[in-house]
């Protein structure tokens, strides 16, 4: 009788030694594909918006308007590649958010 089996499955069953050299490439690659990635702890990451946060404590809004809104707004005026600027000014806290152009890297300015 003819063995019916055909296939690369039944190939590699009646091959040992070439099932193990593919075993042995296979294991082998992976280990050199591991060794030669490249593994950052803090990865760079690009982003279209920053939020900057100013605790102001016991001032009105007013206050935080005058002494931080202003000031931090003239300041990053000047970066390049600003879209919009917006903040919001409470009692003891000020909060702006500043978005990037699309398709651009962060601007880099005071934080």
């Amino acid at each position: 009788m003819k063995d019916s089996r055909t296939g690369p499955l039944a190939w590699f069953a009646g091959h040992h030694v070439a099932s193990n050299l593919l075993m042995i490439f296979i294991l082998l690659s992976g280990a050199l594909s591991l060794m030669r990635m490249k593994i950052e702890v803090f990865p760079e990451l690009d982003t279209d918006m920053v939020t900057v946060s100013v605790p102001y404590r016991g001032a009105s809004p007013a206050e935080v308007e005058e002494g931080v809104c202003i000031r931090v707004e003239e300041a990053i005026a000047s970066v390049e590649g600003i879209k919009r600027i917006r903040a919001v000014a409470s009692e003891g806290h000020r909060h702006r958010a500043r978005r990037a152009r699309g398709g651009r890297r962060r601007p880099q300015g005071p934080r």
